[in-house]
């Protein structure tokens, strides 16, 4: 009998300006794909649910308040970047919250900046830019990368 497959679940956060503006932040430091543009997000821990998981997020690294009920679901990606594990990534968005964003974690990012969806800055995380996509065609679901041609 083989082992049960086992991967990380991530949130992703956009917050979404009411002219259609992303927040992006670029990723610094010694992080995976330093460099690249990417939504708020991280990984679930195991004492919390993906609502809980995504304010936590957002918060620690924008300082931006959002409740339970300024959350909408975007939908779910199941993404398998090269060389890494499969994982599993809801996105959520906001449109309303708490705050100015501010770059909380100076030393996993470098900038935040607000991008049209339509116009991702390059290098843009595939797996942002996935979400992303999930949000501008209403698809609730994808297989991102499981054959090297995205969705």
């Amino acid at each position: 009998m083989t082992e049960p497959h086992r991967f990380p679940v991530d949130v992703l956060i956009l917050l979404q300006r009411p002219d259609g503006r992303i927040l992006l932040t670029k990723r610094a430091g010694s992080i995976y794909l330093a460099g690249s543009w990417a939504v708020p997000g991280g990984k679930v821990d195991a004492d919390e649910d993906v609502i809980t998981a995504a304010i936590r997020e957002l918060h620690e690294e924008t300082g931006v308040t959002v409740t339970h009920d300024q959350l909408t679901f975007i939908g779910v990606t199941h993404h398998r970047p090269p060389h890494h594990d499969s994982r599993i990534g809801f996105g959520f968005l906001a449109t309303d919250w708490t705050s100015e964003p501010r770059n909380v974690e100076p030393d996993k990012c470098s900038q935040l900046a607000w991008f049209p969806p339509d116009q991702l800055p390059n290098p843009t995380m595939p797996y942002t830019a996935e979400v992303i996509r999930l949000h501008q065609e209403k698809q609730p679901f994808s297989l991102h990368d499981w054959w090297g041609i995205g969705h």
